[in-house]
């Protein structure tokens, strides 16, 4: 059974064991950590956070943290260990888990670390103690100086693999210790790189701690760790999110990152390449990111051919990357996608399905009807015609704000494009075949990354 947890200060439990089931269906098991025992390990966090301030550079910091990152993402013991973890948490095969980690590796270097403080924060020394601000046109002069609170609570959701790692990624860099509520879906990665962490920097690594407890549950880890929490970051679905911000004291900040979707746009003279581009994209993380694409429009007339070149595409790739057996919801609810777009009725022009007949490996759903509705089903893509990019704008216009990425392919009406995506509140406009791997620095939901994390506090001298 995996062992899903690494919590500072603590041995064993008192009150036994919780036990689960990631994505595949693979058991593991986190301690019932009693009041006593997550207060201790709170505290714990806490003094190494604070004694990494004095004691350790933000270049420190990131030297570390590149390091561990680079391991799980390497050819050693630890990138054995993560590769295994993947395939055992998410069932996915060899060469999908291949290219992930390179992916991650990329995001996680020190020079991508390095840039987003220095973009964000106007340099490294900010975390360190107080600058001057140049900026400053009053009398004297003015020091700044940027922190993250002691403590970040995190609450992490999905069977996106990194996604928790970035997020302590984040809270680190801003010289904050973590407490982190682990995925059900995959809870393994993040204590692997918390504890190559604490192997490269044990201070450092002494400042994470992670473990599990149900959804949907409040238990005594969560009752003392919200309060010692600075900032609560949460990622998830509406009901999650409600759910922490019930639960979190009203004076406590909740940085959220909630649902959102991605989408897919043919331009007109997309080239013959865009099938296969958008295939990998869908295939990457099997729609459970939310950089997904699972709504795909077709401007301009080439629609019907699009569906048989996308599900060509699809077809190929999942001989080459074989996904994961849907769980038994996820079966439910594509056989009834299906049979609703086959055997729902024609009167808003042509519906139908491609896919590999019963099995449920890849589906496309096809309509003239322009809907603007999708569900989070793996390798399920719904797929329609549009006019054009003003059409599709209006046809998007329920989804402001819930749009993550727009994919696109050809260059005819790309800056059209890019305008309704601003208009939408997307985050990020890129070619189709990169949406599921963006650049260390996006903005991810439209926002800094360590920004939102951080107080600044300004020292002002007079003469």
């Amino acid at each position: 059974m995996l062992d899903a947890w690494h919590l500072t200060g603590f041995d064993e439990p008192d009150d036994g064991w919780l036990e689960g089931h990631t994505a595949s269906g693979e058991k593991f098991r986190a301690p019932a950590l009693t009041g006593t025992e997550a207060a201790r390990v709170a505290a714990a966090v806490r003094e190494a956070a604070l004694e990494s301030r004095s004691s350790r550079s933000t270049a420190d910091v990131i030297g570390s943290v590149a390091s561990a990152a680079s391991r799980i993402c390497g050819e050693g013991p630890e990138g054995v260990a993560a590769r295994e973890l993947l395939r055992m948490e998410l069932g996915w095969d060899e060469r999908l888990i291949a290219e992930t980690l390179a992916g991650m590796a990329a995001t996680w270097s020190s020079d991508a670390l390095a840039g987003i403080v220095e973009a964000e924060l106007g340099g490294l020394e900010a975390l360190d103690g107080f600058t001057a601000d140049l900026s400053w046109t009053g009398r004297g002069q003015r020091y700044r100086r940027a922190l993250g609170p002691p403590i970040i609570l995190q609450v992490l959701a999905g069977s996106v693999p990194g996604v928790a790692i970035t997020a302590t990624i984040r809270a680190l860099l801003v010289r904050s210790g973590v407490l982190c509520k682990l995925p059900e879906a995959e809870p393994g990665l993040l204590p692997l790189f918390a504890r190559v962490l604490a192997d490269e920097d044990p201070l450092l690594g002494r400042g994470v701690a992670a473990t599990w407890w149900p959804g949907a549950s409040f238990p005594a880890a969560w009752r003392e760790w919200i309060h010692r929490a600075g900032k609560t970051v949460v990622y998830g679905g509406g009901p999650t999110v409600e759910a922490v911000r019930a639960a979190t004291p009203a004076d406590t900040e909740v940085v959220v990152y909630g649902p959102r979707t991605g989408v897919a746009v043919i331009l007109p003279d997309g080239p013959a390449t865009a099938a296969a581009a958008l295939a990998r994209d869908i295939c990457a993380y099997d729609q459970q990111g939310c950089v997904s694409p699972r709504l795909v429009y077709v401007v301009g007339e080439r629609w019907a051919g699009f569906v048989d070149d996308l599900a060509s595409e699809l077809s190929a790739w999942t001989g080459d990357h074989p996904p994961p057996v849907p769980s038994a919801e996820e079966a439910v609810a594509i056989r009834a996608a299906r049979a609703a777009f086959e055997f729902g009725g024609y009167e808003h022009g042509r519906t139908g399905v491609e896919a590999p007949g019963e099995k449920l490996t890849w589906t496309v759903l096809h309509s003239e009807d322009p809907a603007a509705h999708s569900e989070n089903l793996p390798r399920v893509a719904w797929v329609h015609p549009v006019s054009d990019l003003t059409a599709l704008e209006d046809l998007l216009r329920p989804l402001e704000g819930r749009i993550q990425s727009f994919g696109y392919s050809g260059s005819e009406g790309l800056p059209e494009l890019a305008g309704a995506a601003s208009r939408l509140a997307a985050s990020r406009v890129a070619p189709l075949g990169t949406m599921a791997w963006p650049p260390a620095d996006w903005r991810h939901e439209g926002r800094h990354q360590l920004l939102p994390l951080i107080n600044w506090t300004d020292l002002e001298i007079t003469e």
